[in-house]
C-alpha cells in the first residue's frame, strides 16, 4: 500500500473549520443557556437549535450542484460573510429575535463552507486511494473536532467569569479570523472533475459490489437527486449518515436542558461538551493509521454499536463525571463516522456530481438537525428525558445492521480480488 500524503491545502481548510466551527459551537451553547438563564421555556432551546439547519435543508442541493459549477473557493467565502454577520449580530444586540437570526446566519453560513470543503478534500491527491481519502477527511475533521472542544468550554468559562456578550464577542473573533483565511489561503485550491457520468455508479470495484440490477445504464435524461439514492449502497450511506447525525443532535440539545435540571454551572456543562469534542478528536487523530487496516464499514459497524449502547446507558449517568466519560466515548464513536462516510460517498458518487451527493448528504443530516431539536423540546412536555434516549437508543440500533451487511459485502469483494 502507497505511503499516505499530507496535501498543503489541508492545513489552511482544517484552520477555516477550527476557526469557522468556534462562532457554531460556542455560540449554540452561549445561545442555549441565554434562552434557558433568561426564563424562556425548554422548548425555545429545540427551536433554537433547529434553526442552525433550518435553511441548509432547503438549499443544500441547489449549493451542492452549485459548488460543482462555481468551485470551493467562491463557495466558502460567500459562506463566510454569512458566518461573520451573525457572529457579530447578537454581540451587537442581544436579544432572542436576534439570536434566532444568528443560528440561521451561521447555520446557512457554515454549512456552505462545510460543503465545499468537503467536496474538495476528496480529490486533494490526484487518483486516492480509499485509505488516503479516509486519511485526509479525518485530518480535515480533526479541524471540527478542535473547535468543539474549545469553543463549548471557552463560551462556558467566559459565560461565568465574564456575560454572555463576551462569550458572543469572543466567539464572534474566531469568525474573523477563519475570514481572512478565507480570503488570504485557498486561491488556488484544486477542483474535481465536473464532466457528469453517464453511469450512476463511477466505480468499477464499488460495482463489483453491487448486484446485477443496480448498476446504472446509461443516462438517457438529465440528471436527477433521486438517481442518487439507485444503488443499494448509497442508500446504505445515507440512512447510516442519517442515523449518526440525528444521535449527534440528540445530545447536543439534551446536554444543555439536563445540565440545567442538574443545577450544574455553564462550566461544567462546557467540559461536558469538551470530553465529547476530545473523544471525536482522538477517534480522528487515528483515523490515518485505521484506514490502513481496516474498511470504512467495518469502522461505522463498531461506530452504530457503541453509539446505541450509550444512549441506552446515558438515563442511569446522572452525575458529572460519568456524563464526561459517556460524553467521550460517544464522541470517539461520533468523530469515526463523519470521514468514513465521506470516503464512501466519494467512491460511490458518480463523477462530476460529488457537490450534489455531498449536498444531499448535507440535506439529510440538516433535516436530522432540524427535526430532532424540534420534536426533543416537543416531547419534554410529556416525556421523560429517559424515555427519549432510550427511543434513542432503539432508532441509532437500526444502523447496524446495514454497517454490518457493508462490511461484509466490501470483505467479500476484497477477498474475490485478492489474489490466491
Amino acid at each position: 500500500m502507497p505511503p499516505l500524503r499530507f496535501p498543503p491545502f489541508l492545513v489552511p481548510l482544517i484552520f477555516i473549520n477550527v476557526t469557522g466551527h468556534m462562532a457554531l459551537s460556542g455560540g449554540r451553547l452561549t445561545g442555549s443557556l441565554f434562552i434557558l438563564n433568561s426564563g424562556y421555556p425548554e422548548a425555545l432551546v429545540g427551536v433554537f437549535m433547529a434553526l442552525f439547519s433550518v435553511i441548509p435543508v432547503l438549499t443544500s442541493l441547489q449549493i451542492g450542484r452549485w459548488v460543482d459549477r462555481a468551485g470551493a473557493v467562491h463557495a466558502m467565502r460567500i459562506g463566510m460573510s454569512l458566518v461573520l454577520l451573525g457572529a457579530w449580530l447578537p454581540v451587537a444586540y442581544l436579544s432572542l429575535p436576534t439570536l434566532f437570526i444568528n443560528g440561521g446566519m451561521i447555520g446557512f453560513g457554515f454549512s456552505i463552507i462545510a460543503m465545499a470543503a468537503q467536496h474538495t478534500v476528496g480529490h486533494l491527491v490526484p487518483d486516492a486511494t480509499p485509505a488516503q481519502r479516509m486519511a485526509n477527511f479525518g485530518w480535515y475533521a480533526l479541524g471540527h473536532s478542535t473547535s468543539s472542544v474549545f469553543g463549548p468550554f471557552v463560551a462556558g468559562l467566559l459565560i461565568d467569569a465574564v456575560s454572555i456578550r463576551a462569550s458572543f464577542a469572543v466567539m464572534a473573533l474566531s469568525a474573523c479570523v477563519a475570514a481572512y483565511l478565507v480570503v488570504k489561503r485557498i486561491n488556488g485550491l484544486p477542483r474535481p472533475e465536473t464532466e457528469p457520468s453517464d453511469e450512476t455508479t463511477p466505480d468499477p470495484a464499488l460495482a463489483r459490489t453491487l448486484e446485477p440490477d443496480e448498476v446504472a445504464e446509461p443516462a438517457r435524461r438529465p440528471p436527477h437527486v433521486l438517481d442518487l439514492l439507485s444503488t443499494r449502497e448509497m442508500r446504505r450511506i445515507y440512512w447510516v449518515n442519517s442515523l449518526t447525525t440525528a444521535s449527534w443532535d440528540l445530545f447536543i440539545v439534551m446536554l444543555p436542558v439536563l445540565g440545567h435540571r442538574l443545577g450544574y454551572s455553564a462550566s461544567v456543562i462546557g467540559t461536558v461538551f469538551s470530553f465529547f469534542a476530545i473523544g471525536t478528536f482522538a477517534a480522528r487523530a487515528v483515523m490515518p493509521w485505521l484506514s490502513r487496516r481496516y474498511s470504512e464499514w467495518q469502522i461505522l459497524r463498531v461506530a452504530m454499536i457503541v453509539i446505541t449502547l450509550v444512549f441506552a446507558a446515558l438515563p442511569w449517568l446522572s452525575v458529572a463525571p460519568l456524563l464526561m466519560a459517556a460524553a467521550i466515548i460517544f464522541g470517539g464513536a461520533v468523530g469515526l463516522s463523519q470521514p468514513n462516510m465521506l470516503s464512501l460517498l466519494h467512491s460511490a458518487a458518480p463523477i462530476g456530481r460529488g457537490g450534489e451527493a455531498v449536498g444531499l448528504r448535507s440535506m439529510l443530516s440538516n433535516g436530522c438537525s432540524v427535526v430532532v431539536p424540534l420534536a426533543f423540546g416537543a416531547a419534554m412536555s410529556t416525556v421523560s428525558i429517559s424515555a427519549l434516549l432510550f427511543g434513542g437508543a432503539v432508532l441509532f440500533g437500526t444502523g447496524v445492521y446495514p454497517a454490518h451487511h457493508g462490511a461484509k459485502e466490501n470483505w467479500r469483494a476484497r477477498r474475490a480480488n485478492s489474489p490466491n
